[in-house]
């Protein structure tokens, strides 16, 4: 497609780099366990709060002696939740690292005596300074999927904790390909990108429906990558509530775009699919079945395809970005006024 962004030559470096981490982020979970963990919270707003899901998902699902929570930044510290107390680890993360409610979250944790570990971009910022660890990453447009390892290796650490090595080490095993995987992947998307793209030259809206660890992700798609973005309205739909209001808005040209992987939720996807298919003619998919994810050995594809849905999904925006001209960096009032 003529005009598109290219993807990042060292896109696969900067998906590899956290890897680099793995003992830091081990040691620092072992040292928490040690103290007594009991809870895992994980804040941040807009992007890398939604980026966060796949975590959480992973964590709830095999992790049974230490709970998780999943909140935005400001809910913590203006509900002063009465758990929050030192056997809380709190994952806070940030693309600069001084997102003002986020660097308050980790300030407020450290003052009740939690642990805590910052995400971010290279260099000095207001989480570096503020958490007991940091987790980096390059300061480039490749962001998305540096989050998403670094949460994955903290997911891995804390089953470790419960003795579930079997299926720590598969995964593991598997990322050290998804650098390669994840790129191919941009590639693979292209002609469910072109599609999706000129529907929205056909549109005005869209809707994006994601279930389980992939709801982050519609929220992403709509929130982020649409309204934020692309100025185009949008709204995201949980795959297990479409069936509770939002399939009566599916018309003859009701976009939708659902994204599906090959976690313990895809029959929420598909039930969506199957449902859409013959009622609107922009019905989209975003699977992780049509993605190679060359390298990634079977026993860590369905934890992993979860990564890969989201990093093509990331893509497309890409595509639509491409068809509609439309300059994905400028923005009305983010960065611009105070609020």
């Amino acid at each position: 497609m003529a005009n598109l962004i290219p993807v990042p030559q060292d896109f696969e470096e900067c998906v590899a780099h956290p890897l680099a981490a793995e003992s830091t982020i081990d040691d620092y979970i072992a040292e928490a366990a040690a103290r007594g963990l009991k809870r895992v919270v994980l804040v941040g707003c807009g992007g890398s709060h939604f980026g966060a899901y796949p975590c959480y998902d992973f964590v709830d699902r095999h992790v049974s002696g230490i709970s998780v929570n999943h909140v935005t930044s400001a809910e913590l510290t203006s509900r002063d939740p009465v758990w929050l107390d030192s056997s809380c680890l709190v994952v806070a993360a940030s693309h600069s690292g001084n997102t003002p409610e986020t660097v308050a979250a980790a300030e407020f944790a450290k003052a009740k005596g939690c642990p805590t570990i910052g995400i971010s971009r290279i260099g000095d910022n207001g989480l570096s300074r503020t958490c007991d660890i940091h987790l980096d990453y390059r300061d480039t447009i490749t962001i998305t999927e540096p989050k998403l390892m670094h949460t994955m290796l903290i997911a891995l650490a804390l089953a470790r904790l419960e003795g579930k090595n079997e299926l720590a080490d598969a995964v593991r095993a598997g990322m050290d390909a998804m650098p390669h995987a994840l790129r191919l992947g941009k590639d693979e998307i292209a002609e469910v990108g072109d599609a999706i793209g000129a529907t929205t030259l056909d549109t005005d809206y869209a809707y994006f429906v994601g279930a389980g660890p992939l709801f982050g992700q519609a929220k992403m798609s709509a929130w982020c990558y649409s309204m934020e973005m692309s100025w185009l309205p949008a709204a995201a739909i949980n795959g297990a509530d479409f069936f509770h209001g939002p399939l009566e808005l599916t018309l003859e040209k009701t976009p939708i775009v659902v994204l599906a992987a090959e976690d313990p939720s895809r029959p929420l996807a598909e039930r969506v699919v199957n449902f859409i298919s013959d009622r609107t003619e922009y019905a989209h998919v975003i699977d992780s079945k049509n993605l190679s994810m060359a390298g990634v050995p079977e026993t860590a594809r369905a934890e992993l395809s979860v990564l890969s849905t989201i990093s093509a999904s990331r893509r497309v925006l890409d595509h639509v970005a491409a068809l509609r001209g439309h300059d994905t960096s400028v923005r009305r009032y983010m960065y611009k006024v105070a609020y």
